[in-house]
């Protein structure tokens, strides 16, 4: 048993190393040199959890972005509902740490590297599941019609990304705006005013 509880803290150290790496030095400088280094460990221990660098920077992508999703549903579980525009206020504020990063980092780098994008495209297609599961927990849902049940989660996301987008390259930008717009929007959406 002490042998497994190793091998998970090992894991768990590769991929926050790996996160620390794509957030600090972009897709290019997050090596798996610069990953051991982060995690203290060798490149043979590294490749025994991981066999390629696009399965480690991808692994550690999911990692982020799963705890992302858990935190934040722990953090509001239980508590009243929040008003669309907090909501939002929160999502994009939990939204701009590294998991943004590591997500910008490996979009950008999928879009060119075969050994990207399939992984990528699970993991996304995992993370859209988090998300929805994480609204219908979160948010009262239910009482909207069925397709605005499955939209609402994936617009808001495809919103925030694209705001992170151009906060990489327009620091001020329109954030408060987009967001306050989009609050705007969930409160006609949930009183019924939009359907």
């Amino acid at each position: 048993m002490a042998r497994q509880a190793r091998a998970l803290e090992t894991r768990r150290r590769l991929l926050e190393a790996t996160v620390s790496a794509l957030s600090e030095c972009g897709y290019a400088g997050a090596t798996t040199q610069e990953v051991c280094r982060r995690a203290g460990v060798s490149r043979g221990t590294l490749l025994h959890h991981f066999p390629t660098r696009a399965v480690l920077l991808v692994a550690g992508l999911e990692h982020v972005l799963t705890e992302v999703v858990r935190d934040f549903v722990a953090a509001h579980e239980g508590a009243a509902p929040l008003s669309p525009d907090a909501l939002l206020a929160q999502m994009w504020e939990q939204w701009q740490g590294p998991a943004l990063t590591a997500w910008l980092e490996l979009a950008v780098a999928s879009r060119t590297s075969e050994d990207l994008q399939e992984p990528m495209r699970r993991v996304m297609a995992d993370f859209d599941a988090l998300v929805a599961d994480a609204f219908a927990q979160l948010v009262p849902t239910t009482s909207l019609p069925e397709p605005l049940q499955q939209g609402v989660p994936v617009f808001v996301f495809a919103t925030l990304n694209g705001l992170a987008v151009a906060r990489s390259y327009e620091p001020v930008g329109h954030a408060d705006t987009v967001l306050g717009l989009l609050g705007l929007l969930g409160h006609g959406v949930f009183s019924g005013e939009i359907r």
